[in-house]
Order: structure tokens, then C-alpha cells, then sequence
């Protein structure tokens, strides 16, 4: 909201969300700190509203953190999303969803809604809907060569689901030998 207490959209905001993370970004790169932004929070979780952010800002300082699944969130296809972002990566989340339409009765434990009606659920990676090898090819072509993050938001056993979706997350980088 602004000062009149009205809503904004997120061009209206844009201005002044440029502006506190160039703050933030020259600030830490004193310290030595990179800076990015996550597609997280439904508001910049968008692949184009995130592209506007980092090129807002426009300072080498700053990127992106992409976490592949959370561009379902915002009913977005992560290959499309993280095609455009990929240029800007500076840290990788690997996490798989089970996704479920929105015409669809709603599952009655476990999911949580998208921003469109859809219906999400953390997977062990590899065995969702989120196309994670296809999205870890586009990244490597991209030139990235950082750390990638596994990440488990699912029901099952933690440890068991971060076992077997390391091990596939391994696999999958040997397969494109990365």
C-alpha cells in the first residue's frame, strides 16, 4: 500500500522496489555480500517481474536466486521462467511439486493453493510435475557454474525424501556431465 493507504499493482511499486534493493546491494558489496532476489512470495515471484527487479537495478552485484519450483506458485512453467532468468542466475534451488488442477476437487490434505486455484504439494525431487532436468540443462548452458541447493517442502520422511532426491539430483548432473 502507499501512503494514501491504496493498493498498488506492481509497476506502480517497481520504482521504489529498484530502489531499497540498489540500496541494500551497493551497501553489501562493502562487506563482500552478494545480493539477490528469490521468486518467492507471489508479489515478485514471476519470472518477467523478477527480470524487471534485477535489471532495475542494474548492478553486478546482484542476481537472481532461482528456486525452479516456486515459479508453479505463480502458475508459471518453470522452463519458460527460468529460460528468461537464467542469464542472471547467482544461486540454484532444485525443488519438485506435485501439481494438480484447479478444476479439480480439491485434495483434502497436504496441498496448498496457487496464486490461479491450482493445487501444489512438495515432491522428492525427480518424481513431480516440475521438469527439473530440462531446467538444470538450461541453467548449465547458461554458463552457471555456483552451488544448487536441494529442497524439500513434501510430506514424507525429510531425510528419506532428501536421500533419494540428492541421489537423483546427482544423477542428473553426471547425465549432463555438470
Amino acid at each position: 500500500r502507499d501512503e494514501d493507504k491504496k493498493y498498488k499493482g506492481f509497476s506502480q511499486a517497481l520504482p521504489r522496489i529498484v530502489k531499497g534493493y540498489r540500496e541494500v546491494t551497493e551497501f553489501a558489496e562493502e562487506y563482500g555480500i552478494k545480493t539477490m532476489i528469490e521468486n518467492h512470495g507471489y508479489f515478485c515471484q514471476d519470472s518477467d517481474r523478477v527480470e524487471n527487479i534485477i535489471t532495475g537495478v542494474n548492478h553486478k552485484n546482484f542476481g537472481a536466486l532461482i528456486d525452479m519450483g516456486n515459479f508453479l506458485c505463480a502458475d508459471e512453467n518453470p522452463v519458460t521462467a527460468v529460460s528468461r532468468l537464467a542469464p542472471f542466475t547467482s544461486y540454484l534451488h532444485a525443488k519438485d511439486f506435485h501439481v494438480k488442477s484447479g478444476s479439480e476437487f480439491a485434495p483434502c490434505d497436504g496441498f496448498f493453493k496457487s496464486r490461479g486455484g491450482n493445487y501444489l504439494r512438495g515432491a522428492v525431487l525427480g518424481r513431480g510435475n516440475v521438469p527439473v532436468y530440462q531446467v538444470l540443462n538450461i541453467i548449465k548452458n547458461a554458463g552457471y557454474e555456483g552451488y544448487i541447493t536441494l529442497e524439500f517442502e513434501g510430506c514424507e520422511d525429510a531425510v528419506m525424501a532428501c536421500t533419494w532426491g540428492l541421489n537423483t539430483l546427482k544423477a542428473m548432473c553426471k547425465a549432463l556431465d555438470w
